[in-house]
């Protein structure tokens, strides 16, 4: 029912509020040699202060890149050392740190400072211990005690194991810490206001263990608690892929931020005017029952997305267009001028229309899903939201030449000119890996392949990779029956380019057994409270649990909208880093001449006990 009535209300939606107010600051141009703390010299300002400004630049900016500064004309006596700089400033929007006033700068070396290191000696819990008998023999508070061990929360109600290994007392040691040094040997990353040790560990992919074992320094990021500027590591600089890119997108809203939303979807509802709610959404009874199941579900999702940015103070005046079977309607909005007041626009689903309405308006038009025909896409102004099929082979070739460590290598193919030319991409590209030397590639004979062809080259010794370069149903299931059945002693992980529908067909357990891997678009972080938050509000708004589409709708609006609520064009906060939300990664690379396209991708790996861990 509720389909229904979304379907004959969709056309008169209108979503308006008032348009808000722009605090204007000054950009500058760095010029060739400079570096940040050259700067915050002329400016009389701490280079921490310049940082915090530009968080996403570092210290050493290539010459011509814009950064944020004070605004010269609200500093009055700012001194200037720098003669060959005549280039004047550009007044930019931005967020205002202008009643700030910077301290002087001082002789201390901002590279070079202390930290408070706790070392904790341990106590093993023995038979008949018990906390206030431990609390007594150290000294210590039952306070303390819970405080140090929260991985015990048995301790508040006096509950121990034998054999827990208790942190009973802290010892404060100074240690100076070299900034410089930090970055040449480890991935780093800076805390920003509201980051949190989940978003941190889900964005780099760590354990909360791996960040608390690198950081003994700050000992409360075991209790998730992180502080604005504290200088993380994330990894050894040895174990950072060169492919990933580690830029990490931070959410501002601009205040009093106003956006205009268009959305083109094709809700059809002339066509389906006299169905019923049953029959529209029915296989048997509309033979395009997907398409509107699709259409409703991602509206739905976006619809979910705008509440929530309208929730954190942004504007957000929302049209919807039905753009008709077929996206026939398309040409009328565009004659009627509709489009002239957004900001962005969301759709249409139809990859010819998308190229029209993208050359007819002077804003971002994205592309909400993914099209074979999107490759071929050249209006400036589109934005592709889903990865290019080809980004899938690359992006799994890199996990697999960064995790290598003398597995025996098998590509498998079918063939088919595709498979084949994705098997010459593959073996090129690692064979570029110094350590891999041989890569075995089979490819049916007489219309499959023998387990023996297999089994003749694996090393019970060796672990042994399998990669699957096929989309046919058949010579999948064949080399997935094979690995299933190999003796015990060979142990096996095979990987797939991408999930495609011939492994739905088997069974899950069988995937897990053989630790099956592949590439895909999207990650759904079970654990994670934002996804349970989602889930149940929209079950109880729709009587139903989100499906793909909905999760995509929600994602890839909520994203568009906050890089539009920083000020920012939206192409501009591409280069500002990569965005998580619920399921989707957003990796955007603007083209010179061309449209902007997504790589966010992810390695999913399945577990014995069947559930799905992200490996990259």
């Amino acid at each position: 029912m509720k389909k229904l009535q979304f379907l004959l209300l969709i056309c008169i939606l209108t979503f308006a509020v008032s348009c808000g107010q722009q605090k204007r600051y000054v950009s500058y141009k760095v010029q060739d040699g400079e570096t940040m703390r050259d700067i915050a010299k002329r400016l009389d300002m701490k280079t921490k202060d310049l940082l915090r400004l530009n968080p996403d630049v570092g210290r050493r900016p290539d010459a011509n890149t814009v950064i944020v500064i004070p605004n010269p004309e609200i500093k009055k006596g700012v001194s200037s050392s720098s003669s060959e700089n005549t280039e004047d400033p550009v007044i930019t929007d931005t967020e205002s740190t202008e009643s700030e006033s910077p301290e002087k700068n001082t002789e201390t070396t901002e590279n070079i400072f202390q930290q408070t290191v706790y070392e904790y000696e341990t106590h093993v819990v023995k038979a008949g211990e018990t906390v206030y008998r431990i609390t007594k023999e150290y000294n210590i508070s039952k306070d303390d005690l819970i405080k140090w061990n929260p991985e015990y929360p048995g301790i508040k109600n006096n509950d121990l194991s034998i054999g827990q290994v208790l942190k009973v007392k802290a010892t404060e040691n100074v240690i100076t810490i070299d900034r410089e040094e930090v970055l040449k040997k480890f991935l780093t990353h800076t805390v920003k206001s509201k980051e949190t040790v989940y978003s941190l560990t889900r964005f780099y992919n760590i354990s909360k263990e791996d960040l608390i074992r690198l950081n003994p320094e700050y000992p409360n990021i075991v209790d998730n608690e992180l502080s604005i500027d504290q200088l993380l590591k994330i990894k050894p600089i040895e174990e950072v892929n060169s492919d990933e890119n580690y830029t990490f997108y931070k959410d501002t809203i601009q205040e009093n931020t106003s956006i205009n939303l268009a959305i083109l979807l094709p809700f059809k509802a002339k066509e389906y005017d006299s169905l019923s709610a049953r029959n529209i959404f029915s296989e048997k009874k509309n033979k395009s029952a997907s398409l509107a199941n699709m259409v409703t579900d991602f509206y739905m999702g976006s619809e979910m997305a705008i509440d929530s940015i309208k929730k954190q103070g942004v504007i957000v005046n929302m049209n919807i267009f039905d753009t008709g079977n077929r996206g026939n309607n398309i040409t009328s909005i565009l004659d009627e001028d509709k489009l002239d007041s957004a900001d962005v626009v969301i759709g249409p689903f139809y990859s010819n229309k998308a190229e029209i309405i993208a050359r007819k308006v002077s804003v971002p038009v994205v592309f909400p899903h993914f099209s074979s025909k999107q490759q071929n896409f050249s209006a400036s102004k589109l934005i592709k939201t889903a990865p290019e099929k080809d980004n899938y082979t690359d992006y799994l070739t890199s996990f697999l030449k960064d995790t290598y460590n003398g597995e025996e290598i098998f590509i498998v193919g079918d063939g088919d000119s595709n498979s084949n030319a994705r098997i010459n991409k593959i073996v090129r590209s690692l064979k570029s890996h110094d350590s891999i030397k041989n890569i075995h590639v089979l490819k049916p004979k007489d219309g499959y392949i023998k387990r023996e062809r297999f089994t003749k080259e694996m090393n019970p010794k060796k672990h042994n990779w399998v990669v699957i370069t096929s989309n046919n149903n058949v010579a999948i299931a064949d080399a997935l029956n094979s690995m299933i059945g190999l003796p015990d002693d060979i142990t096996v992980q095979v990987f797939a380019i991408e999930k495609n529908k011939a492994y739905d067909k088997i069974e899950n357990n069988k995937l897990a057994s053989i630790d099956f891997t592949y590439v895909s678009n999207s990650f759904a972080d079970d654990s994670s409270t934002d996804v349970k938050a989602f889930n149940k509000k929209y079950y109880t708004k729709n009587n139903t649990i989100p499906s793909d589409y909905a999760i995509k709708g929600f994602d890839i609006t909520y994203d568009v909208l906050m890089r539009l609520a920083s000020g920012k064009s939206l192409t501009d906060t591409f280069k500002d880093g990569v965005s998580l939300r619920l399921e989707n990664k957003f990796d955007y690379r603007k083209k010179v001449f061309g449209s902007s396209s997504n790589s966010g991708l992810f390695i999913v790996k399945y577990n014995k006990d069947l559930s799905l861990s992200r490996l990259k």
